[in-house]
């Protein structure tokens, strides 16, 4: 997945400015995607540049002013052509495994049984605080509750292999979650 493309999707609906381009990045689209506004303006900038957005600076001639992005009509070509290519299977870096798989590393067996159970934590705080944030809308839901269940099939693995003894630990202390109802994706 690239930003330019990220960003042309959060702009096919409505013009916003890059602040609010964040905040939505940061609203609808946690944990599956985020972006600073260090990484978003430059990106808007080379995407000005490639025709694919427009901009329009709003604001008084003093003071600061707002810089509205639109997309363009080259834009959302470029956008449904990303949407339609058959997607490549995300291969990246993911610092909670590697340390799973680097573990012998540790000089004892509870020093790895620790690392399990405090890996069994933060997972167990990240779903809880992306089950406490605000539900979004449609599709960004459907890959928030995704983003959940890849986290939940993570803790699961390290509830089973977790050494004898241990397992407590390992599961931590979070009532059973609630199943939201499937949406229905048909307009």
């Amino acid at each position: 997945m690239s930003l330019p493309h990220v960003l042309l999707g959060l702009l096919r609906d409505a013009p916003r400015t890059g602040y609010e381009l964040e905040r939505v990045l940061r609203s609808d689209l946690d944990p599956i995607w985020n972006a600073g506004f260090s990484q978003i303006y430059p990106e808007l900038s080379r995407l000005r540049r490639r025709g694919w957005v427009l901009l329009r600076v709003l604001g008084p001639r003093r003071g600061p002013r707002r810089n509205l992005y639109r997309v363009t009509a080259a834009g959302r070509r470029e956008l449904s052509r990303w949407l339609e290519e058959t997607p490549v299977v995300p291969r990246g870096n993911d610092p909670l495994l590697v340390r799973l798989a680097l573990l012998d590393g540790l000089p004892s067996r509870a020093d790895r049984r620790r690392a399990m159970a405090a890996a069994a934590a933060a997972l167990n705080e990240e779903i809880r605080r992306l089950e406490k944030l605000a539900p979004p809308e449609s599709y960004p839901a459907l890959a928030r509750e995704a983003a959940i269940e890849r986290l939940e099939s993570v803790r699961r693995f390290l509830r089973a292999r977790a050494p004898a003894g241990e397992a407590g630990a390992a599961r931590g202390r979070r009532a059973p979650r609630k199943r939201r109802p499937r949406l229905s994706m048909t307009r």
